[in-house]
């Protein structure tokens, strides 16, 4: 499979209209997809990591491509329960199915996206939905770590933890599919390693993005984690500054205790995060986990495709939406 610009555009394109074509299957008694504005396959980068992956190992087109959609897939179930959890309205620049439809609609919804996924990875190869399953179980054990964290001041070994599992899984599973349709069962525990640290670095990312990015360019809410009373790398980077933690502390109590509505102490608290430079320290942790990979993509047997999962893999840990 050759990872050129043009053949991995159309690969999503393809991946794009085979979710389609699966969501306008559905009986509309139970779902139409088209009465609702939603994205349901955003910016894709799942899609385009297991893509490139599997360029780079050497898997085939077809079997990529519905590998491809099936982690998309499970990305958006994924959210969709996730926006129930987090009372969220905004997402990929769109209001919610939460927001649109009520959360029972929307965890419904997002279990027959979940079942639509393991049948597509089935579909690609019989073996990778068995594997699946166990990442959307990684994923729910990060999620449930989280929720069960929420308000309460965590290590970063256990915000680590947390993303490996949440975001982590997903990306681990991308590789591995890859690796499997490409034959190369050699190869497997190295593209694990690749996959959970390449999901992690992204979740760095999106937890930095939430003190710094814009609502606008990110496509959802900014400063929820620190309304929802999350604890992530950046924040937990400044409580642990000598310097800058009391202060740190002092907002996050009033975040806590003050109106939902008064963003005074959020706003102040992200400042303190970005122009601290731990919302930095964070971005380069990602780049650190990002660079360390690369030795793994060099034994890959398709050389000539290197380039282009590197690249896509900085671009991840420099995206600022």
């Amino acid at each position: 499979m050759e990872t050129t610009s043009a053949n991995i555009e159309n690969s999503l394109r393809s991946v794009n209209g085979y979710i389609s074509a699966e969501l306008g299957a559905i009986d509309r008694d139970v779902f139409d997809f088209e009465k609702y504005p939603f994205s349901f396959m955003g910016k894709a980068a799942r899609a385009r990591f297991t893509l490139l992956m599997a360029g780079a190992l050497g898997a085939g087109t077809a079997e990529t491509e519905k590998a491809a959609a099936a982690a998309e897939l499970t990305h958006t179930a994924s959210l969709l329960h996730d926006d129930c959890i987090d009372l969220a309205r905004y997402r990929r620049g769109l209001p919610t199915l939460y927001d649109q439809l009520g959360v029972n609609s929307a965890i419904l919804i997002g279990d027959i996206l979940f079942s639509m996924a393991i049948d597509c990875a089935g579909r690609a190869a019989p073996e990778l939905q068995s594997s699946l399953v166990g990442a959307v179980k990684r994923m729910a054990e990060g999620a449930l770590i989280e929720e069960n964290s929420r308000g309460k001041k965590i290590s970063a070994a256990t915000a680590e933890k947390i993303v490996a599992l949440k975001t982590g899984a997903l990306f681990r599973w991308c590789a591995l599919a890859a690796c499997s349709l490409a034959g190369k069962p050699a190869l497997l525990e190295n593209c694990a390693r690749l996959g959970e640290e390449a999901g992690s670095a992204f979740q760095i990312i999106d937890d930095v993005l939430d003190f710094e990015g814009d609502s606008g360019a990110c496509g959802k809410e900014t400063l929820k984690d620190i309304k929802e009373g999350k604890f992530t790398l950046p924040l937990i980077l400044a409580l642990n500054d000598p310097k800058a933690g009391p202060e740190a502390e002092k907002l996050l109590a009033a975040v806590k205790s003050g109106p939902e509505a008064d963003l005074a102490p959020a706003l102040e608290l992200a400042g303190l995060v970005s122009k601290g430079g731990f919302a930095g320290a964070a971005r380069a942790a990602a780049s650190e986990k990002i660079k360390s990979l690369f030795p793994i993509i060099d034994n890959f047997p398709h050389k000539e495709e290197a380039p282009a999962l590197k690249n896509f893999l900085l671009s991840l840990g420099e995206r600022t939406a």
